[in-house]
């Protein structure tokens, strides 16, 4: 997505895609707000979002954003906010928010609440299939059966020893996402996309965040662009990046 923040009288979010709410609704709008309220500013702003990564796909777009928002208005507005500041303030509008301070590869608790950043000295390409619907978070998080979540903490721990030692093998072994338990339930189709990732040569697949997008992991770009022509749905194949985040 791409944000443009300007001064304005009064808070306004305009988005290119319809599907995205532009009132009091939108994370940017409660990232002003936020602002607003803890530095009691008379000041406002207007954000323009070019929507391009999918609504209600799991690929954190409104988080991504809302922490675009939130570095773009303190510059805007010279609060001069330190790192630690800015992830306090995201983690009031979503879990995923903090992440964005840091960038890279990390580790989030929603339990403890503590982001850990990751050394992670291997590139990781994947095939990303958006089925023509969303899951809506709050469905996603509401309809979660917890007698079923939360077991596979050793793979977890393996997963960011993996990670750590740029073992890939290891990190495909590994992938695992319990929001499949449920989402799985109600859209069945999502497990069939998952097991045409895997006969199609993805070394893992599995929901990213809480969907509908599903993700294949492969060695590199290129060996997830010959997977993609061989599936039936429409695909983005991306890789991982390092990225300097500037305050």
């Amino acid at each position: 997505d791409i944000l443009t923040v300007e001064a304005s009288a009064a808070t306004k979010i305009l988005c290119s895609d319809p599907a995205v709410p532009t009132d009091s609704r939108n994370i940017c709008w409660k990232a002003i707000d936020i602002l607003r309220k803890r530095f009691a500013l008379a000041s406002s702003a207007a954000i323009t979002i070019q929507k391009n990564i999918p609504v209600m796909g799991g690929l954190a777009g409104g988080s991504a954003n809302a922490a675009t928002a939130l570095l773009m208005l303190n510059r805007l507005w010279q609060l001069h906010c330190t790192r630690p500041q800015l992830m306090e303030l995201g983690r009031e509008l979503g879990m995923d928010v903090p992440y964005y301070f840091i960038g890279n590869t990390a580790f989030d608790s929603e339990t403890t609440g503590r982001l850990e950043a990751l050394s992670a000295p291997c590139e990781l390409a994947f095939i990303l299939v958006v089925p023509s619907f969303g899951v809506p978070t709050k469905e996603a998080y509401r309809e979660i059966d917890y007698a079923k979540t939360g077991k596979q903490t050793i793979k977890t721990n393996a997963l960011q020893q993996a990670l750590s030692l740029g073992d890939y093998t290891a990190i495909a072994r590994n992938c695992h996402n319990d929001f499949e338990f449920s989402v799985f339930a109600k859209h069945p189709e999502l497990a069939t996309i998952k097991n045409d990732l895997l006969r199609a040569g993805c070394d893992a697949a599995f929901l990213s965040g809480s969907g509908s997008t599903m993700a294949g992991l492969a060695q590199s770009k290129e060996a997830a662009m010959a997977i993609a022509a061989r599936l039936p749905y429409k695909t983005i194949v991306t890789a991982t990046h390092c990225a300097e985040i500037t305050l």
